[in-house]
């Protein structure tokens, strides 16, 4: 708690947010999860795309989780999924990104 700081995403936390992803995904969940695949150039850049555009949504907005420059959880708005990097579970995230919702 209080090691981290959370704010809305924009598409220039996109590469920033690759390891979250890539981390989250593996377990089968995520924004992106049914897209992981194998590891072509042609899929990695469908992958970036489709991450920008959703960042640019502003009708459902991304919030993120930092701890320093590393991303550690994000919440989707408005449905409040929220997905937390392992290491980083119990450790208050997901609530701090729960309290964007109110």
């Amino acid at each position: 708690m209080g090691e981290f700081f959370v704010r809305v995403a924009t598409p220039a936390d996109a590469d920033r947010l690759w390891p979250l992803f890539d981390e989250i995904e593996k377990r089968g969940q995520g924004l992106l999860a049914g897209m992981l695949g194998g590891a072509t150039l042609a899929r990695a850049e469908n992958r970036r795309r489709a991450l920008v555009t959703r960042l640019l949504d502003v009708e459902h907005p991304i919030v993120v989780a930092y701890s320093g420059v590393r991303a550690v959880g994000y919440l989707l708005m408005p449905s409040g999924e929220v997905h937390v990097s392992p290491g980083w579970q119990g450790l208050g995230v997901d609530d701090e990104l729960r309290a964007f919702l109110r």
